[in-house]
């Protein structure tokens, strides 16, 4: 029978605060929680592993980014690109992401 192994860490007071609090939540012990949490990190690090890098959602997300920007950038309208900055920062404003920025307005239009 296999049995588990037992491992020792030293964390920040924050960190062991958030600990007893998720413990609480749960109404169970530091070790599940902690224990969870090593495996949630090690199924990411072994699934991204495993994952082809064409549908790694982060390379994704940045292809996009260059893609549109390039599309944007070379658009007959010269501040389109602009625009679409200046939007997407009010969205982001709007769902708390980001602080106002006075040069882009810093209110909602």
């Amino acid at each position: 029978m296999q049995r588990d192994h037992r491992l020792v860490a030293y964390v920040s007071p924050l960190i062991a605060e958030w600990i007893k609090v998720r413990t609480e939540q749960r109404r169970g012990s530091s070790s599940i929680v902690i224990g969870d949490c090593i495996l949630d990190a090690w199924q990411r690090d072994t699934e991204a592993d495993l994952r082809a890098l064409a549908t790694d959602p982060v390379r994704q997300s940045v292809f996009i980014t260059v893609a549109l920007d390039a599309l944007l950038t070379h658009r007959p309208v010269p501040d389109l690109r602009e625009e679409v900055v200046a939007a997407n920062h009010r969205r982001l404003e709007r769902l708390g992401l980001v602080s106002p920025s006075p040069d882009i307005g810093g209110y909602h239009r």
